[in-house]
């Protein structure tokens, strides 16, 4: 795996013993821990509810260890979480101030994400939303212009696994491709450059597309409101495949009946499910898919999953770093 950040955990005395908790777990993983790590003890759990006791002498677990879960948790050193970036849901007080390490499924969708925004680019780009219900309603409507992607302008916020595979796809189409990251200080390839967030209020007025693919953090809640979408093109086309708080959902209406931009495909939501009365729901010029950029195939991510855990797993029980370690500091 590429660009893989590692903290190290000291050698355990004993084969560790691990808890394995909803959501998203795999039947077979305490068989394939144990055939890996010899003597661990694992067991599969179908409720935090059941996993009190085992807890209390655990060392590491998979899932959501929820705050009462982790308060009976005093051995625990390690949690791997089951997404890729976890949930707001997933961080509590304790666990952010403890030293206890968390670890992710960072890289297991770049592929599964990185196609959803490029399809949603293409889409908008041909106004494919419109057609569609031209189509829905029997009408040969009018031709629209369509946008010529080798002279558009991307803005990635987010140049992760997933956002520089976007990249990489973008590019492909001919597409001038610009990044927006906190830590990558030098583009990746196919991106031309990338700039520190400070920089996104003046990259928006140049940009075709606006492309989210940021986690949630404080930094990036809200971080798309009405005076952003105000900077913005009003022939530019907003996607998020990142997460929903990261627009004011509200704000996005806004500018979209008031033409502030042309148009917006989204797979997050402020709220989700999308309620039925929203009014983005009948908007001609958006797209909406139900939360599914991430949707797994039926093998190579739960394989993926797997590799990741059972590797993490023998790295623990030799006291080598792990792989996928999740900054803390960030949710604070």
């Amino acid at each position: 795996m590429n660009n893989i950040e590692c903290w190290g955990t000291s050698p355990t005395a004993m084969p560790f013993k691990m808890a394995i908790l909803p959501p998203e777990y795999q039947e077979e993983w305490p068989e394939k821990i144990r055939e890996a790590v010899p003597g661990a003890v694992v067991e599969l759990f179908k409720t935090a509810e059941e996993a009190e006791t085992y807890i209390q002498d655990a060392d590491c677990a998979y899932g959501f260890v929820t705050p009462e879960l982790f308060s009976r948790a005093s051995k625990l050193r390690w949690i791997q979480s089951n997404a890729a970036s976890p949930s707001p849901s997933f961080w509590h007080e304790d666990l952010l101030k403890s030293d206890v390490t968390v670890t992710n499924f960072r890289g297991i969708y770049n592929e599964h994400v990185a196609a959803h925004a490029l399809a949603f680019v293409l889409a908008l780009s041909r106004h494919l939303p419109e057609y569609a219900r031209w189509q829905q309603r029997s009408e040969w409507g009018p031709v629209k212009a369509a946008t010529y992607l080798p002279e558009a302008t991307v803005l990635i916020v987010g140049l992760g696994g997933i956002g520089a595979e976007t990249a990489r796809l973008c590019a492909a189409f001919g597409m001038t491709v610009t990044g927006i990251d906190p830590r990558v200080k030098s583009p990746p390839p196919f991106v031309q450059a990338v700039h520190p967030p400070e920089a996104l209020d003046g990259l928006l007025p140049v940009a075709d597309f606006l492309i989210l693919i940021t986690p949630e953090t404080p930094e990036t809640v809200r971080m798309i409101d009405a005076r952003r979408l105000n900077l913005m093109k009003p022939s530019s086309f907003l996607v998020n495949v990142g997460r929903g708080r990261c627009v004011v959902q509200e704000d996005l209406v806004q500018a979209l009946m008031n033409r502030k931009i042309a148009g917006a495909a989204l797979d997050v939501f402020e709220e989700e499910p999308l309620p039925s009365d929203s009014p983005l729901w009948s908007m001609a010029n958006v797209l909406i898919t139900p939360h599914v950029a991430a949707k797994p195939d039926s093998y190579h991510v739960p394989e993926r999953r797997t590799r990741i855990l059972v590797e993490n797993c023998e790295r623990f029980e030799l006291g080598k770093p792990l792989i996928n370690v999740v900054d803390k500091s960030d949710r604070f």
